[in-house]
């Protein structure tokens, strides 16, 4: 299986349809069926994976996202194949030689960080990013924590100071080194699992046990689709990775090298995506509303906790291997709700602050992961909705769906533009939705996707 059979048209990058207004004319009331595009949060751990393989891989169900745009760009620059085909994405990172220009393209993205196990163990030295993703972190500009990472290479035996630029610089010119790791030491509340250390530092200890030299034992890591789907692309690729009964991973590393098997991925069905949908059904449809993908079905199942929460609610929902039908709802039941690493994405929480405000009473959604997530919270009340947020909390008062229409609200982060943009398709009247542009990093086109449920959403230039 060679790089070139896995060749086709080009898509067009996501970045070009980015648009940061947006006017909504409501009510809408949506009909119809959407499509659900391949996991983002999975993309960018298993492009890592590629970089640190000798190997191409091939990921299908591609979504057409600033990161599969921006990861495709870092590893052309460094001197690897990158393709972007539609609905596809061919990397092979063999070729590598030089990171050079790595931390200014990689500060695009927060997902580029994970390509760091490989390009160190390659190069023995690279300048790790500080920037990029949603600022939802808890230092005062937002910026997501790095300190993980930097931690979790040191345990592999890296040395780590600073380039000329002030950025980490690590350094790791003998390779990395097999070691042990108890990943909850990464967590802000052992007994619950959780923190927004957790993942990060989980996904950077395998990717580096895989290409280090020697044995790793990798004691309780996160446990989403986004690891599992990692550790999967990676034994493919040849790493020798067991899982122990304990749910521990032992990883024998044999470096870089060892990692030669081309590798073909499809993607599950983005799960955030999934719930993006379910909450617009249930707020805005006009009947049942269909959302379709391949493999469906195990995104639902890896789901389970936010079904959970769909079913306290009373949210009307039917499933199929490859379709789920939302129905849509007048009101909602009241829950208490708490986000956790190992439980509900804190992806998902706003969502369920929308959804909260068609229920018959008062919902309260406590946020363990990221606990600043509220920057839907401001655009929410100026629409009509009552809610509170302090103390990593949010409380919403229903029954007050989105109602005060002429209003103009802004979207700090990606999760938040989403929100907004639903809650304004339910307010009768115009609304100005800002910071709209957030959404190409995570939806490969919401806008045209609720267009053709019925919404009628147009683009501003101010």
């Amino acid at each position: 299986m060679t790089t070139s059979i896995w060749t086709g048209a080009e898509a067009t990058p996501a970045e070009g349809l980015a648009q940061d207004t947006l006017v909504v004319s409501g009510p809408a009331r949506l009909r119809g069926h959407v499509d659900v595009s391949g996991f983002k949060h999975s993309l960018v751990t298993i492009v890592g994976a590629a970089c640190t393989a000798n190997a191409p891989l091939m990921v299908t169900n591609c979504p057409a996202l600033v990161e599969t745009d921006v990861l495709a760009d870092v590893l052309r620059d460094l001197g690897g194949v990158a393709h972007r085909g539609i609905g596809s994405l061919v990397v092979d990172a063999a070729g590598i030689t030089s990171a050079e220009s790595f931390t200014v393209a990689a500060e695009r993205i927060h997902g580029s960080v994970y390509l760091v196990p490989g390009l160190l163990a390659r190069l023995g030295e690279v300048a790790i990013p500080t920037d990029g993703g949603c600022r939802i972190g808890d230092s005062a500009e937002g910026k997501r924590p790095i300190e993980q990472y930097l931690s979790v290479l040191e345990r592999f035996g890296a040395v780590v100071d600073a380039d000329r630029a002030g950025n980490p610089r690590i350094l790791a010119t003998a390779g990395l080194r097999g070691c042990e790791i108890d990943l909850l030491d990464y967590t802000a509340i052992r007994p619950l699992r959780t923190g927004p250390l957790y993942s990060g530092a989980s996904k950077m200890a395998i990717l580096c046990a895989a290409v280090a030299h020697g044995t790793s034992l990798l004691h309780n890591p996160y446990p989403k689709p986004d690891v599992t789907d990692l550790i999967t692309v990676l034994s493919e690729f040849g790493a020798d990775i067991e899982t122990t009964l304990t749910g521990s991973l032992v990883i024998h590393g044999r470096g870089p090298a060892a990692l030669d098997q081309p590798v073909l991925h499809r993607l599950l069905p983005d799960l955030i995506e999934v719930v993006t949908w379910v909450a617009a059904g249930a707020l805005s449809a006009d009947g049942p509303l269909r959302i379709r993908g391949a493999g469906l079905s195990r995104a639902w199942a890896a789901l389970r906790p936010e079904r959970e929460v769909f079913d306290r609610m009373g949210i009307g929902l039917d499933s199929t291997a490859n379709e789920l039908i939302v129905h849509p709802a007048e009101t909602l039941r009241p829950a208490e709700i708490v986000v956790t690493s190992p439980g509900i994405y804190s992806d998902c929480h706003p969502f369920f602050a929308l959804l909260a405000c068609l229920a018959e009473g008062t919902t309260t959604i406590r946020e363990t992961v990221w606990p600043k997530r509220f920057g839907y919270v401001a655009g929410m009340r100026d629409l009509g909705v009552q809610l509170t947020a302090g103390d990593g909390a949010v409380e919403i008062a229903g029954v007050r769906p989105p109602q005060v229409a002429d209003r103009v609200v802004h979207a700090p982060d990606l999760r938040a533009a989403a929100v907004l943009l639903l809650a304004a398709l339910r307010v009768p009247g115009r609304t100005v939705v800002t910071g709209t542009h957030h959404l190409a990093r995570g939806y490969p086109d919401l806008v045209g996707s609720l267009r053709g449920l019925g919404a009628r959403i147009e683009e501003e230039d101010r």
